[in-house]
């Protein structure tokens, strides 16, 4: 899942593997992960684990920056891919949309990209609903945020959220 990341920030030898789900033979010496699944992962394989949050592209940047703490990657890379990322923030936090429609995040993930945007949060306001719970509602007014685009790579998957997010409001 975070094979562009790898990439974008110099990290020569890696695998990619599943060890959501499967435990793995071989040995590694970090697992980059997203965040949320260390105690699943932890339990199926017992290596070193760097979770990756990327909500947001603050938490994007976070992770990278704590990457580079950890001496994984090159600091020459690292250092133009988090140029990157606060290119297509100024871009994103530049776009015009509705401000005016307050909303209610139904998940802290959600929540995050609404607040990151300063859209007005209101107990009343128009439920948002990540695409992985929408079958938990069953209301006609909501907006659906679509989370978790695997055909992108993951800068441009924190931007979609985004961008959905802004088109939704302009929608109304």
């Amino acid at each position: 899942m975070y094979k562009d990341v790898a990439e974008n920030i110099g990290i020569k030898n890696y695998s990619v593997v599943d060890p959501y789900n499967t435990k793995l033979k071989d040995k590694y010496s970090l697992l980059i992960i997203s965040k949320g699944y260390k105690n699943r992962v932890k339990k199926l394989n017992p290596f070193p684990i760097f979770e990756i949050s990327s909500a947001t592209f603050d938490d994007l940047i976070d992770s990278v920056m704590e990457l580079g703490k950890l001496n994984i990657g090159s600091p020459r890379k690292i250092e133009k891919y988090l140029l990157d990322i606060e290119e297509k923030k100024r871009h994103v936090k530049s776009l015009k949309f509705n401000r005016d429609v307050e909303v209610n995040p139904v998940s802290e993930f959600v929540k995050k990209v609404v607040l990151d945007l300063g859209i007005p949060i209101s107990e009343n306001g128009i439920p948002v609903v990540p695409d992985y719970m929408v079958d938990r509602f069953r209301k006609k007014d909501i907006l659906i945020l679509k989370t978790h685009r695997y055909d992108l790579n993951t800068l441009e998957r924190v931007e979609d959220r985004y961008l959905s997010l802004i088109n939704l409001l302009n929608s109304l």
